[in-house]
């Protein structure tokens, strides 16, 4: 038996180590994989948000554009607080909070919605806004000091916007507030 090659006498130790090493570099290649795949979806989630965010933007945007126009705006969106004039039909001044309301407020009914494609192409749906009138009460600035301002012109006073913008899927909604000073 001695007079044997060596390449006879290996007992497959090499085999066995090599194969371990195999094991090894797929384990660590599936963690690794995990972790990319991980991010992805992260980023692609933040881009989603994104994109709403900057929907919701948009909206806002466009009912300020509204509400500095000359004449009291009317129509889809635009609600005004009871014994204003002109006077909707509601009772309560939050119409977009389900607190409020007891349901979901319906966007898709009671919302002014952007034109298709104002936002590009991105979003599953078109940003939307309310308006809210809050007060008849025009703010400080618009009565110059004196009361030569009052009786006060109709359509002057304080305005809740509420916008809402969905991303390319509808995992990501924002909605977003701001409160305007029309004088």
């Amino acid at each position: 038996m001695d007079n044997l090659p060596i390449s006879y006498k290996q007992s497959g130790m090499a085999l066995m180590v090599s194969l371990i090493f195999l094991v090894l570099l797929t384990l660590l290649a599936v963690s690794a994989m995990r972790g990319t795949i991980l991010q992805e979806r992260m980023a692609g989630n933040t881009r989603d948000r994104m994109l709403a965010f900057q929907a919701a933007e948009a909206a806002l945007r466009v009912a300020e554009t509204t509400l500095g126009n000359s004449g009291l705006p009317s129509g889809t969106g635009i609600y005004m607080v009871i014994g204003s004039s002109p006077a909707a039909a509601f009772t309560y001044t939050q119409q977009w909070d389900p607190a409020y309301a007891g349901t979901h407020y319906d966007w898709a009914n009671n919302a002014a919605t952007l034109a298709n494609g104002s936002v590009g192409t991105n979003v599953v749906f078109q940003p939307q806004y309310v308006i809210e009138r809050l007060t008849n009460t025009p703010p400080a600035a618009c009565l110059g000091g004196g009361s030569s301002s009052w009786p006060i012109p109709p359509g002057k006073g304080f305005f809740r916007i509420t916008s809402r913008g969905v991303g390319a899927t509808t995992n990501a909604s924002v909605i977003l507030q701001e409160i305007y000073a029309r004088c």
